[in-house]
């Protein structure tokens, strides 16, 4: 099996060149979407992206509450996650990336970010369906209980079989692989974009 060269004869081959742009420009597209250019946005999904990063040197929300439930990727149904549900969230050092790997080039990340101490990210109602959930949490008031679903059909016994929850939810150096993220409302100070090859 040979590699396929992406350069002939000093010249760029064009279709290489337009899924390298796409792939790029289609998460950044979905990012800003979700965003806004203002720094604001309303009710907009972010999935279909495959996996993605979501970095924070602290989050304090109100209301929590944690799910189980299943979600899709790109390369798989039906993935077990844990589904985080907050009223109100304040995020410092804010990023959230996506790694992109296109056969013949090198990979390559898409970063937004927002780290500006002074005026933090604000979220209401976010959701979110992430399959790793690492950081230093502290909670307020947590509940955590067990309802009876052997009748219910498995999707809902994943979300409602267990739920924990908490009146207030910190958590300081988190990381979070992400499917799914749901915002109502978000607005970002100095929100910064770009791309960056990671180096080996």
């Amino acid at each position: 099996m040979t590699a396929e060269t992406i350069i002939i004869g000093g010249q760029t081959v064009k279709k290489k060149l337009v899924l390298a742009l796409l792939g790029g420009f289609v998460f950044l597209g979905t990012l800003l979407g979700l965003f806004g250019v203002t720094g604001v946005a309303a009710a907009v999904p972010l999935s279909g992206v495959g996996e993605f990063t979501v970095k924070f040197d602290k989050m304090i929300g109100q209301n929590f509450q944690l799910l189980g439930g299943m979600a899709d990727s790109t390369q798989k149904q039906n993935v077990p996650v844990a589904v985080n549900k907050i009223e109100h969230a304040t995020i410092y050092g804010l990023e959230i990336s996506k790694s992109i790997s296109i056969p013949g080039l090198p990979t390559f990340r898409v970063v937004i970010e927002s780290k500006n101490d002074a005026n933090p990210v604000k979220i209401d109602g976010l959701l979110q369906k992430a399959t790793v959930v690492s950081g230093d949490a502290e909670f307020t008031n947590m509940e955590m209980k067990e309802t009876y679903v052997a009748d219910k059909d498995p999707i809902t016994q994943a979300a409602t079989g267990f739920t924990q929850s908490a009146n207030t939810i910190t958590i300081n150096n988190g990381e979070l692989k992400t499917l799914y993220l749901w915002q109502d409302k978000v607005s970002l100070s100095n929100m910064k974009v770009y791309f960056e090859i990671p180096s080996n």
